[in-house]
This record gives C-alpha cells, structure tokens and sequence, in this order.
C-alpha cells in the first residue's frame, strides 16, 4: 500500500507524521502519561471532529496532572476552535492547538503530540499539518 493513498489508515498516517518529526530531531515523548493524554483525548474527541477537518495539539512534558490537562484540553476543542493555532498554559504546561480544514476522509481527526519543552511545537504543528493535507 502505497503512503498517502486513499487506502492508507488513519493509524498509518499518524505513524508517517511521528516518523517525520523524530526525522526533524524533535524530541517527542512516549511515557505511560503521555500516551495515556494522547489516547484519551483521541478517544474524546474523536466524535466531536467534523469530517473533513482534524485538530493537532502539543503539549509541554512532564504532564504532571494529566486527568486536569485532559479535561481542559477537551473542552476547548469541544467549544470550537477558530481555524489556526490556539496557545495556551494548562497546569503548567504550553498547549498548542490547531484546527485543520480540508482534510481527506481517510486522515486521523485528532492528533496529539508530548514533547520536551525545548522542542519547538511550531514544526511539530507544520509537520503535521502538511501530512494532513497531502503537500509531503
């Protein structure tokens, strides 16, 4: 199967984008709390995401009170995003997060990302983004 084909799972796709960032020397992070958050809010928010779009978030490590970063990072997706980038601290940690227009159908709806805090969230979002809508 072909990379970027019509056929490709979302579950593909997001492991091309994750390859394409620890390709650019970011340093995302894969602890239980991290995958926990990303797992979580990928299961929240799944449903809430029209087609055609998706929502990338990053999130500063160590996620210290994830349960609470969760919560707070799910009811800003659910009262709407503006398309572009939202920034903003949650228990301590930067969040960035970016609505998508005129995704294809067969890409995730919700991407998350656990980084170092001198990571710049920036490429992680633009990474992403440009996956998402087929430019790489």
């Amino acid at each position: 199967m072909q990379a970027g084909s019509p056929t490709t799972s979302p579950a593909v796709v997001e492991q091309e984008i994750t390859e394409h960032i620890i390709a650019a020397k970011i340093r995302l992070r894969f602890d239980k709390s991290a995958l926990r958050l990303v797992g979580g809010l990928k299961t929240a928010l799944a449903e809430a995401i029209p087609e055609g779009h998706a929502v990338i978030f990053t999130v500063t490590a160590p996620v210290l009170r994830r349960a609470k970063t969760a919560a707070a990072l799910e009811a800003l997706v659910r009262a709407g995003l503006p398309t572009g980038e939202v920034r903003n601290t949650i228990e301590d940690n930067d969040v960035r997060l970016r609505l998508v227009v005129d995704v294809r159908a067969h890409m995730p709806r919700v991407l998350g990302f656990v980084h170092n805090p001198e990571s710049d969230a920036a490429v992680i979002l633009a990474l992403a983004v440009s996956k998402l809508l087929g430019r790489n």
